[in-house]
């Protein structure tokens, strides 16, 4: 492997401070009045593509790496062995305001691509100098988290809008939607709904948005839209053709009518008050040998008070399998049953493939904010061991609240609990808030300050290695005190995030508990932890994922500023980098010219490393 040059402090400077021109003229672009018909934009080209002929490459071309989601790399120069060696190589400073902080790049031939808001940016990956920026004409400026590659296109989103660039020159390929920007959500309610949603809705208005990445597999684009916050009346599955955007089928995750997949199972799982929540906060997952798309869906709306909508709340907090051609319901599994402490079921899925005793298990795992992971059977959703339905508490006094009475616990293959990759109960040493410390699944109080276990997994996607055939998630300690505001039926879709905020009297994140972030390894086919590494944090919630990689090697950043090289077999920490901002974004890896690099994004700054 032939060892690229090292880039000069000064050159760097400059490339940092002529990127930071162009975003921040999108920026201003952008909270312009923009007209709302799609297909607008300018390209400016600030250099050329990068030579990719010495060497070997080895490209990152999706959020999650590929069809399994299962964020692992065959890259190893970087190893267990060298990885304290590795150094920065050259970073890159976006303009505050422009959120990519939670955005993982994307590397294709050279080429480093992201985008936030209106702005999409394509870099040199061996130097961070900038190739060419397209600014959109108008651009929603909610969180994202990194684009989507396939054929030399770049897909990106915007609000509830997908948008389709060309790659090499980053034009809009005008042949995609109208003249580029399709806008999906908008046309899937339409499709799926054509006589409750006319062609001018706005999906905003419902609180749909797009949060994620879409999954993308022979010419389809399958996308997932989110909040449940915003009580949209069930999270979309959108299969859109990657071409045309012509939509070719539509799930929705809480079924809202006779003709929706799964009305005759859900319907009677709601009560009387309006079924919503369930968005789909990350990418799906694909095994196109079996023909299934896997997705999860988030939380029941409103978050705290389940008084409106009495049952289960299917399809919510559920991994999904439905058919890949036609959308139709496969099969489900539901983690959390009439969730109400906003526990959403996000982290994966993870597609892995496990040996033992001659035979292959072909597994599906998933996890959430309850700091419980769940491995099934991905052909048929079977758990691998069993889920046992436990009593759990009941008691309320917010109005008209049933609280189910219980939820299902999944165990080892010794028949024992699983041990949870992070906390469920907050053990505390003040006497006064040890004595309001409860248990998980204890329902908040109307006027109690019971503090409750709430850190766990989040949008950051877990990895699974096939050296070690171990699956890696990311999670917090951390707790809640909440005092329950009851709403009932009253919450109305929006933009607002009305399910969430609106049933909030009071909350406090406990300053006695600092959080703190776990990385745990899992054997998924017996289901035992294997190893946890506890790094230091400072928020409670929202923890970024790792990347596995075939150098033995579980890559971790943390929003306290820490990038982490783990040995994946043991969990001991080999590299840590001291970041000067949060890191909220999930890591990648590639390979341009025969060097492989490592990156990660600290709030606004890319961080390149390599070896020396």
């Amino acid at each position: 492997m032939r060892p690229a040059g090292t880039p000069s402090p000064r050159p760097a400077v400059r490339r940092r401070v002529a990127l930071a021109t162009a975003i921040l003229a999108a920026v201003a672009l952008a909270a312009a009045p923009s007209p709302a018909a799609a297909g607008q934009g300018r390209t400016t080209t600030q250099g050329a593509l990068p030579n990719v002929t010495a060497g070997g490459q080895t490209n990152f071309t999706s959020h999650n790496v590929d069809l399994y989601n299962r964020r692992y790399s065959p890259l190893d120069e970087v190893n267990a062995a060298n990885v304290a060696q590795l150094a920065e190589r050259w970073s890159f400073v976006v303009p505050a305001g422009v959120d990519v902080g939670q955005v993982t790049p994307l590397v294709v031939d050279g080429v480093m691509y992201f985008h936030a808001g209106a702005s999409v940016v394509a870099l040199s990956a061996e130097t961070g100098e900038s190739i060419w920026t397209l600014e959109l004409d108008s651009g929603a400026r909610n969180r994202v988290r990194g684009p989507t590659y396939a054929d030399g296109t770049l897909y990106v989103y915007n609000g509830s809008d997908l948008v389709a660039a060309d790659a090499e020159t980053g034009e809009l390929v005008e042949t995609f939607g109208d003249g580029g920007v399709l806008p999906v959500v908008g046309l899937a309610l339409q499709h799926k709904y054509p006589d409750l949603y006319p062609p001018t809705v706005d999906p905003a208005s419902l609180g749909y948005r797009i949060t994620t990445p879409p999954a993308y597999h022979d010419n389809t684009l399958y996308v997932g839209s989110a909040l449940s916050e915003g009580h949209i009346p069930g999270g979309l599955v959108i299969a859109t053709d990657a071409t045309t955007g012509a939509i070719r089928w539509v799930f929705n995750t809480i079924p809202q009518r006779p003709q929706d997949d799964g009305w005759d199972v859900a319907s009677p799982t709601w009560g009387t008050g309006a079924k919503a929540g369930g968005g789909v906060w990350t990418q799906p997952a694909i095994d196109a040998e079996l023909g299934l798309l896997y997705i999860n869906s988030g939380n029941p709306s409103p978050d705290y008070d389940g008084s409106a909508r009495h049952g289960t709340n299917l399809f919510t907090n559920a991994t999904i399998a439905l058919d890949l051609e036609t959308g139709a319901l496969r099969w489900y599994y539901q983690a959390i049953h009439h969730d109400l402490w906003d526990w959403d079921h996000v982290t994966g899925p993870v597609l892995f493939d496990v040996t033992r005793g001659g035979r292959t298990v072909k597994g599906v795992g998933a996890a959430g904010k309850n700091c419980l992971i769940y491995f099934w059977h991905r052909e048929t959703g079977e758990p691998i061991n069993p889920m046992v339905e436990t009593l759990v508490p009941t008691e309320t006094n917010v109005p008209g609240e049933q609280v189910w009475p219980t939820q299902p616990i999944p165990y080892n293959a010794r028949g024992v609990p699983m041990t949870p990759f992070c906390a469920t109960f907050v053990e505390l040493d003040d006497p006064e808030q040890a004595a309001r410390s409860r248990q998980m699944y204890t329902p908040y109080s109307v006027n109690e300050h019971y503090i409750v276990a709430h850190g766990g997994s989040s949008f950051g996607s877990p990895s699974f290695s096939p050296r070690t055939e171990l699956v890696y998630v990311t999670g917090k300690n951390a707790g809640v005190s909440l005092v329950v505001r009851p709403v009932g039926d009253s919450i109305r879709p929006g933009p607002h995030g009305d399910g969430h905020s609106a049933n909030i009297e009071e909350i406090s994140r406990i300053p006695d508990y600092p959080p703190t972030t776990t990385v745990t390894a899992y054997e998924p086919v017996s289901g035992e932890e294997a190893w946890q590494q506890v790094l230091p944090a400072l928020t409670t919630i929202g923890a970024s994922g790792n990347l596995a990689t075939a150098g033995d090697l579980v890559f971790q950043g943390t929003d306290a500023g820490g990038f982490h090289a783990l040995h994946a077999e043991t969990g001991e920490q080999l590299f840590q980098y001291d970041a000067p901002r949060s890191i909220r974004s999930s890591p990648l890896t590639y390979e341009v010219n025969g060097r492989q690099y490592v990156a990660v994004i600290a709030t606004n700054t890319i961080l390149t490393f390599a070896l020396p």
